[in-house]
Parts: C-alpha cells; sequence; structure tokens
C-alpha cells in the first residue's frame, strides 16, 4: 500500500522568526506614532541592525528588515527634534529660497538619502528601491505631465482639504517667486518620504513581510508620520487618509517597479504645503 508523501514540516525555528517579522515596523510605527519617542526608536532599530551586521546577518530578509527602518527612523527623529515648520508670522519669506520651512526640508532630505545610501551598501539588493526609470513609457509620461496638472488643482483645492484639520488657510499665491522655494521644499519633501516608505521601507522589508504586508506596513508608520502638533481636527481621519495614500502610492510602486510616479504626484500636492508654511495670508 502506497501513502502520500507528507510535506515536510517547517522547522520550529521559523515561527518565532516569522512572528517577529513585523518588529522592526512597529517600533518604528511607535516613535512615528509618538514624537517624544523617536530618538528612543531610532536608538532601538540601529542597534539591532548594527547587531544583524555584526552576525554576518544583514543581508537575510530579517537583517534588512530592520535595515529597511532606518532612513524613515532618521527623518523622523531629525523632524521632532528640529520641529514642525510652523506657518510663520508674515509673508516676507515667500519668495526666500532660504526660509526656514525650505532649509528644513532639504537637510532633512540630505540626513534621510544619506541614511539609505550608507545602509544601502550594508543591505545590498539596491533593485528593491525602485530606484529606476519604469519599464513602462506610458508611466514615465503619466509622471512628467501630471506636476503641470495637479500643481494648479493642489493649490485651488489644498485650502478646502486642509480645513478641516488645521483651520483656515488662505494662501498667497501671488509672488511668483515664491515657485523657486516651493518647488525646492516640494522636491525635497517627496524625496526623502518616497526613498524612505515607497522604497527603503517597503522593498527591503517585503521578503520578510510579503508584499501585502510591506505595503500597509510602510502605510501605517506613513500617516503616522503625518500627524503633527498643528493638527486641530480629527486626527483619526487624517491618519486613516495619509495610511489610505501611503496604501495608493506603494501599490503603484510594486505595479510599475519605480518610484518615479509616486515621486512626482507626492511633490505636486507638497508644493501647496511650502505656500501655507511661507506664504499664509490667515493662521
Amino acid at each position: 500500500m502506497h501513502h502520500a508523501a507528507m510535506p515536510p514540516a517547517r522547522p520550529a525555528a521559523d515561527f518565532p522568526v516569522r512572528l517577529l517579522a513585523p518588529l522592526p515596523i512597529v517600533v518604528l510605527a511607535s516613535g512615528a506614532a509618538i514624537p517624544v519617542l523617536r530618538p528612543v526608536a531610532l536608538a532601538v532599530l540601529a542597534a539591532a541592525a548594527v547587531a544583524m551586521a555584526v552576525r554576518g546577518h544583514a543581508r537575510t530578509p530579517t537583517g534588512r528588515g530592520w535595515l529597511a527602518t532606518l532612513p524613515a527612523a532618521v527623518g523622523l527623529t531629525w523632524a521632532a527634534l528640529a520641529g514642525t515648520p510652523m506657518p510663520l508670522p508674515d509673508a516676507l519669506h515667500c519668495g526666500d529660497l532660504l526660509s526656514p520651512p525650505t532649509v528644513t526640508r532639504v537637510v532633512q532630505a540630505l540626513l534621510v538619502l544619506g541614511t539609505l545610501a550608507l545602509v544601502g551598501r550594508i543591505a545590498g539588493d539596491r533593485a528593491a528601491l525602485r530606484l529606476r526609470l519604469p519599464a513602462d513609457r506610458r508611466v514615465t509620461a503619466l509622471a512628467i505631465i501630471a506636476p503641470f496638472v495637479l500643481v494648479p488643482g493642489a493649490l485651488w483645492i489644498g485650502p478646502l482639504v486642509a480645513r478641516p484639520f488645521f483651520g483656515d488657510v488662505g494662501l498667497g499665491t501671488g509672488d511668483l517667486r515664491a515657485l523657486v522655494p516651493a518647488v525646492a521644499f516640494a522636491v525635497a519633501n517627496a524625496s526623502l518620504e518616497e526613498a524612505a516608505y515607497r522604497g527603503a521601507l517597503l522593498g527591503w522589508s517585503t521578503p520578510a513581510l510579503g508584499i501585502a504586508g510591506a505595503v500597509l506596513g510602510q502605510a501605517v508608520v506613513f500617516g503616522f508620520a503625518h500627524l503633527g502638533a498643528d493638527v486641530s481636527g480629527p486626527a483619526p481621519l487624517l491618519w486613516l487618509g495619509m495610511a489610505a495614500s501611503g496604501v495608493v502610492a506603494g501599490l503603484v510602486a510594486v505595479r510599475s517597479r519605480s518610484l518615479l510616479l509616486p515621486f512626482t504626484v507626492h511633490a505636486a500636492f507638497d508644493v501647496p504645503l511650502y505656500y501655507a508654511f511661507a506664504c499664509r495670508l490667515t493662521t
């Protein structure tokens, strides 16, 4: 009598590893949700990443899962220490390339991208970051066209969308010089967030969490990262909206195998954010 071959049992040691796979994102999300814990979260994540590297596990799924959190943790810690750029008391800095909001974001972007470059040398698998052009030229064309359509629309509808969460926001858009620092701010902000969340966190967490788990994980952290002290409306609703946008951006990055379209759309929507900080008519 012949018996069907039984599938080999998974080693018992695999189960604790799978249960602990979400731990890096849980630590990062805790820091994102509670700003005072961000330096602590960064220290914990960095210590775990160093331990993985010393033990020769940096390029395993578990090791990359810890390394994946570091760019976002650095950006969140900088934001907590530097403070959220609040609306300036007047619009005198509106057209100033070195206005505080722009300088703060550019420094943050340099720190995050520098961390990503360092961690990338340790983790390997730079292809997982999706820092390439989309294979489909139509996606590239859409990414080029999108900002020219979205920026005017975002400047018009932005105050309406922001009102439930930040109060009345009047944007002074008459000074054309403000477009230069606004674009610099938007490019810096979109670069650091897309590289940290849809690049490192999504790309390097996927082997340990799967695509669905990595997309949801980075979106959860992305949502918490946008709950600042300036939020005066329903924070859970704002978190839900930002997390949903993180899911959409993550799926687009996975589907297109590139960060280009999420980056250009993100940058377009961040232009009004600069105006809210530096060119605000009412507070």
